[in-house]
């Protein structure tokens, strides 16, 4: 039977990142159905490179879709399309009250907060740490009886007008990308998943000997990767802090031999356009949140405090020689 499904994902970048392998299964079992998939504005980009979803929509949940009124339009706007089934992908309860409001028949999800007198259909939100959030993900089908895919790995495909725009942007500040650089995000979502500013520095001065660094983050860490980049005689050239689209951070880091990164969402894109990854882990569970890829470090700080990641440069350096090593035997 076709079927017109919603899938809301009203997470962050990483988070809708991976749901790669639910994706990849919904589509498997409905092969001729159309998928479309909501998600919050700062998300798009990543949702419209996902192979598996024929449309993105966007909830502005946060701006101009902001509360009651703002859920009440979109579900308005979301009768139009007579979707079938809405599954939801959020333990949060607004994206089943969304499926309410705009009549979906079915409607698949988490048993959390409040959330299953929404729901047709709800299943218990279980998160013991014992898997992967790709594996995780995947519960919210098992009221539609969908197996997991033979292949959990995460999936984005950059358009080749992002690598063109890119390319641009390097040509226009006289750099060259020819393969054999590095990536680096050395700044997460709060202090203590970030490695410090002073080690940050000394890493790039051990890397540039070997490498082309690139420095990377969002326009709030601009200023701090310039003070990095400074301290480590790097070119503000080199430095791409909200430079650059989500689109052509991924072309960036799919054209790397390395990316070198704390626990964000650009370690989760590197998974999905398979550039092998240095990832470097603090408070969170890299068992459940880090790259599952066969060339792939993970690095655990001992230290838990506010001030950052507690792993030294020469460590992070000599995984990414094995990680670059290994890659040319395998090449």
């Amino acid at each position: 039977m076709k079927e017109n499904i919603l899938v809301i994902h009203l997470a962050f970048i990483g988070d809708v990142i991976l749901a790669t392998p639910a994706l990849r299964a919904l589509r498997a079992a409905y092969p001729t159905s159309r998928i479309t998939l909501l998600v919050q504005l700062v998300a798009a980009p990543v949702a419209e490179m996902n192979p598996y979803v024929d449309e993105v929509l966007v909830y502005d949940k946060r701006g101009a879709q902001r509360g009651l009124r703002g859920m009440w339009r979109m579900a308005r706007k979301l009768r139009q399309y007579k979707f079938t089934t809405a599954i939801c992908m959020n333990f949060a309860v607004r994206g089943a009250a969304l499926a309410w409001l705009a009549r979906i028949p079915r409607r698949v999800g988490y048993r959390a907060q409040h959330a299953k007198i929404f729901l047709t259909e709800a299943v218990m939100p279980i998160r013991d740490g014992s898997r992967h959030e790709s594996e995780n993900q995947l519960d919210v089908l098992l009221p539609l009886r969908i197996p997991p895919p033979d292949d959990m790995s995460l999936a984005l495909r950059v358009p080749e007008a992002a690598h063109a725009s890119l390319h641009a942007l390097c040509t226009a500040r006289g750099l060259t990308l020819d393969g054999a650089y590095t990536v680096l995000c050395p700044i997460g979502s709060y202090a203590a998943k970030c490695l410090p500013v002073e080690r940050t520095a000394a890493l790039v001065r051990c890397l540039r000997d070997q490498t082309t660094v690139f420095l990377i983050g969002g326009q709030k860490e601009s200023a701090a990767l310039q003070v990095i980049a400074q301290q480590a005689e790097l070119s503000r050239s080199q430095v791409f802090g909200g430079d650059l689209t989500l689109a052509e951070l991924a072309a960036l880091i799919a054209g790397a031999a390395l990316l070198i990164t704390v626990d964000t969402g650009p370690l989760h894109i590197a998974q999905a356009v398979r550039c092998p990854t240095a990832a470097l882990f603090g408070p969170t569970d890299p068992h459940v949140w880090g790259p599952r890829g066969a060339e792939d470090i993970v690095l655990q700080s001992e230290r838990t405090e506010t001030d950052g990641l507690d792993i030294a440069p020469e460590e992070i350096m000599a995984a990414a020689v094995r990680i670059v090593s290994t890659r040319r035997k395998t090449t």
